[in-house]
């Protein structure tokens, strides 16, 4: 169907009144959950729902891009940007649902939109109370940097790597991630640069060291096993990244890492994710003849993979070497 035989949105009469206002939201909803894409209504169904001007009408924009995508309605794809241009009036989308939606939605049909991918880059909207302000738009922020990888624009690593440096943790994963995806090993060097300027919060750092291992796994193997050293968060993430990453031959320098003070929570669960038989000994006898806290911390990480039944055993023939009744029937528990 063309653009121009498209039927005009209907005008919710009464949208004074929230209960009428309230009621007609409904019926969109419910017309969008029961959206048969065999109809050759639902396009016109979801193009109505998209422009939708009551109060709350983020919540039937978010139903409406979920059924696009769900379906594949790829003809609607003007409607949706059109309506990301509309949700970025003020209060017209809380928490930025809406506009989220949409732009996961252009994504996953891979169809390029400046309007959205671009003023996405910089979309601000603050929201809470004054004493606890969250920009809501950041994971917007984002999503956006990554389409710009995934959608293979040429300036995607300048754009990742000014993200990199956004204010919000939302928007600097999203970076993250979109330079990990980006292919290029001459991106290792923005990730490096952003893991040895300073600490940051754990998921940055984890995606971060990701893009590492996916871009150029023999580098990152030696860049994680001298981050190490760090006494920090990044120190942290490079265990954790070498353990999930399976690198065993830092078995050793994970086990000794371990060993130091205040490392032991997150050493134990970085030879846990190693998943090697060293890793695993090591993590036993920690339970056997370690302090209460590290055999706690041992048998936690342990329990990970509990669903394993060797893994499940190892953590109760651990237990019961503990002379402490109730820490070796808590310890013992968490195989179950």
């Amino acid at each position: 169907m063309a653009r121009g035989s498209i039927k005009p949105a209907p005008r919710f009469r009464g949208a004074a009144s929230p209960g009428k206002a309230g009621l007609a939201i409904e019926l969109v909803l419910a017309q969008l959950r029961r959206l048969d894409p065999a109809d050759p209504a639902a396009l016109d169904i979801v193009r109505r729902a998209l422009v939708v001007k009551a109060p709350h009408a983020s919540v039937v924009v978010v139903a409406a891009a979920k059924a696009v995508e769900e379906h594949g309605l790829q003809a609607v794809t003007p409607e949706l940007v059109e309506a990301f241009t509309q949700l970025c009036e003020p209060k017209r989308d809380p928490g930025c649902r809406g506009r989220a939606a949409i732009v996961h939605a252009l994504h996953a049909f891979e169809h390029w939109a400046p309007e959205v991918f671009e003023v996405g880059l910089t979309l601000i909207q603050l929201e809470g109370d004054p004493s606890e302000r969250y920009d809501a738009a950041a994971q917007i922020r984002g999503a956006c940097a990554q389409a710009h990888v995934h959608l293979m624009r040429a300036d995607a690593l300048d754009v990742c790597a000014e993200m990199l440096a956004d204010s919000e943790v939302a928007a600097r994963l999203g970076a993250a991630r979109g330079i990990a995806d980006c292919g290029r090993l001459d991106a290792t060097a923005v990730l490096r640069y952003k893991l040895v300027l300073a600490p940051d919060d754990g998921e940055v750092l984890a995606a971060c060291f990701d893009g590492l291992f996916a871009l150029h796994r023999e580098s990152a193997i030696d860049f994680a096993r001298r981050m190490l050293a760090r006494p920090d968060p990044r120190g942290d993430a490079a265990a954790l990244a070498l353990g999930s990453h399976r690198v065993f031959e830092a078995t050793a320098e994970l086990i000794a890492w371990c060993a130091q003070p205040m490392r032991s929570s997150v050493g134990s669960l970085a030879l846990a994710l190693l998943r090697s038989d060293a890793g695993n000994a090591a993590l036993a006898d920690a339970i056997r003849t370690g302090s209460a806290t590290k055999a706690r911390d041992a048998a936690e990480a342990l329990a990970t993979f509990k669903h394993e039944p060797a893994i499940a055993e190892l953590i109760v023939a651990a237990a019961k070497s503990i002379k402490d009744k109730q820490l070796r029937d808590e310890l013992g528990a968490l195989a179950r």
